[in-house]
């Protein structure tokens, strides 16, 4: 085996190279960690918003693809209500109503009974009078089964209000949430899926969310989510998903520069995906049904907006 030997200016140089480029990873990591810190969202933290990634269900035969919605009180002496928005995927149109939970109970709900034969995503805000309040004692998941065999048990992803009570109504019947790590947790603006298996012998299913900044009079946006899929060996094809309320893709489906993810994700190989929003908010999760393991998770949030702004009732 050769060896090699520096001259002592190299093996300096090359010293502090290394040093340096130490230092710059640490300053990358430390920014990302600021960035996140404790005012990004989780899927693990009582909370006073949840957000539901995907409710469905069959209008005719429900026990082959249903969801079952679970939202439950974690507080042992105070009872919350909440105001549950259900946004229609294909249309973007709102339906809501309102659950009261007393302490320590768990609701649960089916999107067959509520919302038949509609697919789409559940934005629920902790309320106090109607206006939004402080309360995260919020938890909450769902069971999801598709037609084509999918099946998962989800979290709800979670985001805490800071600042202590209620959110002063705008005084027009509606109240402003605001996500800026100081009143509510800060919205993601890129996610990571951090492993897919091969589709040549999986089915796997990515599920994006565009929140609204608006859910009374609703006014869905078109959110071009700028999208990178790498292979095992850290090669990157990029491709441009548009997500308007709630979009569910294949990733068969994509069509990424090089092919199809079957093309540079072969079989026996995995592989992962980095969504970029740039400027908008975005949620997500993901679902996959293969020969051995079947199931679901969120995304990963590994970039958040400085602040959103989106509006809900107060009354």
């Amino acid at each position: 085996m050769p060896h090699f030997i520096l001259r002592p200016s190299l093996r300096l140089l090359f010293r502090f190279a290394f040093i340096a480029s130490i230092c710059t990873f640490a300053a990358t990591v430390g920014r990302a960690q600021a960035l996140l810190g404790d005012v990004g969202p989780s899927d693990h933290t009582p909370s006073s918003v949840l957000v539901y990634t995907k409710y469905t269900s069959s209008a005719t035969n429900p026990t082959s693809q249903d969801t079952q919605i679970n939202i439950t009180n974690v507080n042992r002496d105070f009872g919350i209500a909440l105001h549950l928005f259900m946004v229609d995927g294909n249309t973007c149109s709102v339906a809501d109503f309102f659950l009261a939970l007393t302490p320590n109970q768990t609701g649960t709900f089916y999107a067959s009974d509520l919302d038949p034969g509609i697919t789409g995503y559940i934005f629920a805000v902790a309320v106090s009078g109607g206006a939004p309040t402080q309360f995260n004692y919020l938890i909450g998941d769902y069971y999801i089964r598709e037609t084509d065999g999918k099946l998962g048990n989800i979290q709800a992803w979670g985001f805490e209000k800071h600042s202590p009570g209620d959110v002063i109504p705008n005084g027009d019947g509606t109240a402003n949430l605001v996500f800026d790590g100081t009143e509510y947790d800060r919205m993601p603006s890129m996610l990571a899926a951090s492993n897919f298996n091969s589709e040549v012998d999986h089915s796997t299913n990515l599920v994006m969310v565009a929140p609204m900044s608006n859910y009374l009079a609703g006014n869905p946006v078109n959110v071009n989510v700028f999208t990178l899929v790498y292979n095992h060996v850290e090669e990157s094809f990029s491709t441009t998903i548009r997500v308007r309320c709630v979009v569910q893709i294949p990733l068969l489906s994509l069509r990424v520069t090089g092919g199809n993810v079957n093309a540079i994700v072969r079989q026996g190989q995995t592989g992962w995906i980095r969504l970029n929003a740039v400027n908008a908010p975005i949620l997500g999760s993901i679902l996959q049904r293969g020969p051995i393991f079947n199931g679901g998770h969120n995304l990963h949030p590994i970039a958040l907006l400085p602040t959103f702004v989106t509006q809900v009732p107060a009354f």
